[in-house]
């Protein structure tokens, strides 16, 4: 149903978040390995930097302070190294994973190269927009939850916009536009994948505290492997609320987008 029967008098079609998290299972498990291995090496270059630059005393709740001792002294290279460089990986990982969803849910072959050249090509306007957007969403959340919550609905899909329809810079706003009308539903479903992301958190502590006091370089992997995987299924979750909203707004499924890219 697309916004053309919506428009004729028909029922408002539903976001359906719970089908949604059920198309986000099934495509994350069809081609697991693949997205699995993608997200890992991603999760491990996003955390390597931090480990590099502050030392194993970053996975060390007992030496925080020396952490913050090296932020005083090193607030620039902590922000370069630490914080923009993991964004950086980040937003490619978030744009190469969106793209291989709509190929696995399609049915096509995999193309890694095709969709980091993607990636790549779109780099300026991801970078820029995903400062802009977790700036945004944090202000949100720093004035009151609910506005933080109200952001993240509205900024969802900005990612597939810029490397499915090429949005570039306009792409808040085009996320604005599709998100309209559906953002709680959309905060719901994001709300229960970083429900996932905090047990998945909880299980990485127990483990943690553990292995860091044998090999932080251990951890330092077991952390990018966590992180990686879970990266990998919100991305897919990204590009699964992107085509539903598609199909509601312009009547277009998940083989239609992935045509565009093909």
């Amino acid at each position: 149903m697309t916004a053309i029967d919506t428009a004729a008098g028909l029922p408002k079609p539903r976001f359906g978040v719970g089908s949604r998290l059920s198309d986000t299972f099934q495509i994350f498990s069809s081609r697991f390995a693949l997205f699995g291995l993608i997200g890992v090496v991603a999760g491990f270059l996003m955390q390597l930097p931090s480990y590099l630059v502050v030392g194993a005393q970053t996975f060390d709740s007992a030496s925080q302070q020396a952490s913050q001792a090296f932020i005083g002294e090193n607030p620039f290279l902590f922000v370069a190294v630490v914080v923009a460089l993991p964004l950086l990986v980040y937003s490619v990982l978030t744009a190469v994973l969106v793209l291989a969803a709509y190929d696995a849910k399609a049915g096509r072959d995999a193309n890694v190269g095709a969709y980091v050249a993607t990636a790549l090509r779109a780099m300026l306007p991801l970078i820029v927009l995903s400062i802009v957007a977790w700036i945004l969403i944090g202000l949100g959340f720093a004035v009151f939850v609910v506005p933080g919550l109200w952001l993240l609905g509205v900024l969802a899909v900005y990612v597939p916009a810029i490397v499915v329809e090429g949005a570039g810079f306009g792409a808040l706003g085009r996320s604005a536009r599709l998100t309209k009308g559906y953002r709680w539903p959309i905060v719901g479903f994001v709300v229960l994948v970083y429900v996932l992301f905090y047990l998945a958190g909880i299980a990485l502590g127990f483990v943690g505290g553990r292995v860091v006091g044998v090999s932080p370089v251990l951890f330092l992997l077991l952390q990018g492997i966590v992180s990686g995987l879970s990266a990998a299924f919100a991305s897919i979750a990204v590009a699964v609320a992107y085509a539903r909203l598609r199909e509601i707004k312009d009547g277009v499924g998940f083989a239609d987008l992935a045509d565009v890219f093909a």
